[in-house]
């Protein structure tokens, strides 16, 4: 390796400068400074965050944000079959695939990677800076004495180009797929959907309209985010699958550092002013990303105020003039019958330890099975456009 490249270790964001993380990672508020030190300052338990910097000469040209914390494969397991089996398992080995884990990427969802570099080297430049990321994840790993290294959320756009930064001894798996809704400037949303489909929104809606109402607040500070935290635990109790914990200290970093980038949308009874469902949304220039939602579960009314978090959160994004709005992970039936598109993530696994690495050859091909995406539901005239414009963005879509 030559002697033009440098790295270093930090502990905080604090000691990385904004120009340098906007250098490496863009305008994108899922992956900007704010929402990664919003992170930080929820002092999650058992979390520990570490950067890792690139230089050439004195200028930054890679970051990689990972964090080391005690992970329970369990709860991000997409099989139901391998879920039952690990259960059965704890039963007699109760911290069976319980293992400390340093992770790539930020601990609050962001379905994004964050193993990136400046565009402007040369691709002998790339490979030896692949070779100084590569091996002081691995390195760092056996310091903070993680079992193994996870790499999250890599989209299937992103996915050639992190395995070439990585050494070909990782094992990617797919995961959960993410989803978006295109918005379709020509027409307003649903009408670019088969007829059942915009016969769904339309009794939906009405069901809401006669009960519900929707506030849009952008200031959530005080007793809202502490209203909101309550409805998200809510939210994660009944969850199958548990990518990670947050706390009141998350959300309210997010509303103060973030700003006008962050709202929540509320919907709340007519007669009552109750607060029944809460979306946290994050608001780039192309589009809105619903983060978070909280809940307030009765038995009759769930799948109306659900259903109305999708059709609202298109039509905010309509109204603000977005291309698209990035769902996210999870509840594909639903999404997909609203008109989303699909795109495949991957997480990679890397060991040097090796039972964890048997593992991970021979068994997490058992616990992440994809699950069945169903075919979108766009009329035919507005098919190519809705794929059109979510591969202009990047997406490498499966329906």
């Amino acid at each position: 390796m030559s002697n033009k490249f440098s790295f270093k270790w930090c502990r905080t964001i604090d000691d990385i400068s904004p120009d340098d993380w906007v250098k490496i990672y863009g305008s994108d508020i899922i992956k900007g400074r704010g929402f990664m030190k919003a992170n930080e300052e929820a002092e999650f338990e058992d979390v520990e965050f570490h950067y890792l910097q690139v230089f050439k000469g004195n200028r930054i040209i890679a970051i990689v944000p990972c964090f080391a914390y005690g992970m329970d494969l369990l709860n991000i397991a997409s099989s139901g079959e391998a879920k039952t089996r690990i259960a059965w398992v704890r039963k007699l080995f109760p911290k069976f695939l319980k293992l400390r884990a340093f992770v790539t990427g930020s601990y609050a969802a962001t379905c994004e990677h964050f193993i990136e570099y400046t565009s402007d080297l040369s691709e002998e430049e790339k490979k030896e800076v692949a070779e100084i990321i590569g091996g002081e994840i691995k390195k760092k790993s056996r310091e903070v004495k993680a079992s193994f290294v996870f790499v999250k959320d890599v989209r299937e756009r992103s996915i050639n180009q992190v395995k070439d930064i990585l050494t070909s001894d990782y094992k990617f798996f797919i995961s959960f797929p993410t989803t978006a809704i295109p918005i379709i400037s020509e027409v307003k949303y649903p009408a670019s959907l088969r007829k059942k489909n915009r016969k769904r929104f339309r009794n939906f809606r009405e069901r809401f309209e006669k009960e519900f109402y929707w506030e849009t607040i952008t200031d959530f500070g005080g007793e809202t985010v502490r209203d909101f935290t309550h409805l998200y635990k809510a939210v994660l109790d009944k969850a199958k699958n548990k990518f990670e914990f947050l706390n009141e200290k998350f959300f309210d970093s997010v509303n103060k550092l973030l700003g006008d980038g962050a709202f929540l949308l509320v919907g709340k009874n007519k007669e009552t002013d109750e607060i029944r469902v809460m979306v946290l949304i994050l608001e780039n220039e192309a589009n809105l990303i619903p983060l978070y939602m909280g809940f307030k579960y009765k038995d009759d009314d769930s799948k109306v105020l659900y259903l109305n978090t999708i059709f609202n959160t298109v039509k905010e994004a309509e109204k603000r003039g977005k291309s698209y709005v990035d769902f996210g992970q999870m509840s594909y039936y639903p999404k997909t019958m609203s008109g989303a598109l699909v795109e495949n993530i991957y997480y990679g696994f890397w060991s040097s330890k090796p039972i964890v690495r048997w593992l991970i050859n021979h068994g997490l091909d058992k616990i992440f099975t994809p699950p069945a995406v169903p075919e979108h539901v766009y009329l035919e005239p507005y098919a190519d456009e809705a794929h059109r414009i979510l591969t202009e963005k990047g997406f490498v879509l499966l329906n």
